[in-house]
């Protein structure tokens, strides 16, 4: 490879220029810089990206998906008495809960109860009176939060009795003092329908599989 120095003038040469001297057909073209360039770039993003995507055809990286374990349902709230408005999470309202755990298939039903985190200095629980019949109902869990919230667990004989009742009665107790809410018809009907639609919901959830493709 042979060097020239070109200039603007003849007597103050400052271009710099290659030529090659394996053909005179090549003699005097000027190599540009640009092919060498995007051949650079091409390898450089082949080595940067060997771990990742890659090169090859194969340029989708497969991720696993965690293992779903539950599923959760709400029902919509009941307050008993005289409420304006009547919305999740409300002081003195009543909710149903259920649970499928996917990897058993197990379903379990909740009543939640809400109250302000002022109101009880410490709860004990909740009863149900179902005509004439009083049923503990275990608590499970006590959160608090802007509300607190008292969780009971509802077996399934009890659900079959809140469905078939015609009487029901509230009870909750804490440390203080035990105050009781019977439902009036309307009421009853609508945490017995609450229960009906919670039940049918969990009922027909079906275990889920998670595919990775």
């Amino acid at each position: 490879m042979e060097f020239f120095l070109h200039g603007s003038s003849r007597k103050n040469p400052k271009e710099f220029s290659f030529k090659s001297k394996v053909g005179r057909k090549n003699w005097g073209k000027t190599l540009s810089g640009e092919p060498l360039k995007i051949l650079f770039l091409s390898l450089l993003l082949c080595v940067v990206s060997f771990t990742g995507i890659g090169c090859s055809g194969d340029s989708i990286r497969q991720t696993p998906e965690p293992a779903l374990e539950q599923v959760l349902f709400h029902s919509d709230p009941l307050c008993p008495g005289f409420h304006l408005f009547c919305s999740n999470g409300d002081t003195k309202s009543l909710s149903f809960r259920g649970v499928f755990k996917n990897s058993s298939s197990e379903k379990t039903l909740y009543l939640d109860y809400f109250l302000s985190s002022f109101e009880v200095s410490f709860p004990i629980g909740v009863s149900l009176k179902l005509d004439g019949t009083w049923f503990n109902l275990r608590k499970v869990g006590t959160d608090y939060s802007d509300s607190m919230r008292i969780s009971s667990l509802v077996p399934l004989d009890v659900a079959d009795k809140i469905a078939n009742a015609k009487e029901i009665t509230f009870s909750f107790s804490s440390r203080e003092k035990t105050t009781n809410q019977t439902f009036s018809s309307g009421e009853t009907a609508k945490f017995q329908a609450l229960l009906k639609s919670m039940r049918e919901k969990v009922d027909s959830q079906s275990k889920l599989n998670i595919l990775n493709l």
